[in-house]
């Protein structure tokens, strides 16, 4: 039951790592966000466009991963 507890506790540990990381990198997205938009609007509307497209692209990839993975029975 205690190597069980420590995988646990290992999950959680990189669990909470993912999310630091997940968290840090958001903060930076942000803020070179703004520094674009500060600096050249119009540089930062491509940039947004193009933050759409690859969103759109990145979910029509996850369906296609997602219809076309086996159902458990």
């Amino acid at each position: 039951m205690a190597m069980n507890s420590k995988v646990g506790k290992a999950q959680g540990n990189a669990l909470g790592e993912i999310i630091a990381l997940s968290v840090d990198n958001q903060i930076k997205l942000e803020a070179l966000e703004q520094v674009l938009v500060e600096t050249n609007p119009m540089v930062h509307e491509l940039y947004i466009g193009l933050i759409e497209t690859l969103r759109k692209q990145k979910a029509v990839q996850l369906n296609r991963a997602l219809t076309a993975t086996p159902q458990p029975r």
